[in-house]
């Protein structure tokens, strides 16, 4: 699998329980997980191998975009009736942000505080 791919193609089909997806949409929808999940990690290049959550949350993304590309809240024919979680999407990237993103926490290590230091004043004193 090269560095790009969060997963493998033939896994997509296999996740959303279909005989097959084609290679172009199975390429398409990849490539939208993996921005939304960049856009979130800010992570530039996954690591290898890729960490179960990110392969988690890349399929599942891609699930999203293969099943629902316009984000449609809801659809009805006939008898069947489908209601799409549109905060779930959300709820993978906060989570993927939270785990990968260092926006929240320091980038460099601090040294311990130094408490041995004395005040040195800054007006001399009066003498007289």
């Amino acid at each position: 699998m090269p560095a790009s791919d969060l997963f493998d193609l033939v896994d997509l089909p296999s996740w959303l329980q279909v005989p097959s997806v084609d290679t172009e949409t199975a390429t398409r929808v990849r490539r939208a997980a993996s921005g939304w999940l960049m856009g979130a990690t800010r992570l530039t290049v996954w690591p290898l191998p890729v960490p179960d959550d990110l392969w988690a949350w890349a399929i599942e993304l891609a699930g999203i975009a293969f099943r629902n590309p316009d984000a449609a809240a809801s659809e009805s024919l006939d008898d069947h009736n489908v209601s799409w979680d549109r905060a779930r999407r959300k709820d993978i990237l906060d989570a993927a942000r939270l785990a990968y993103s260092a926006a929240s926490r320091p980038v460099y290590s601090f040294p311990d505080p130094d408490w041995h230091w004395t005040v040195v004043p800054v007006v001399p004193p009066l003498i007289g």
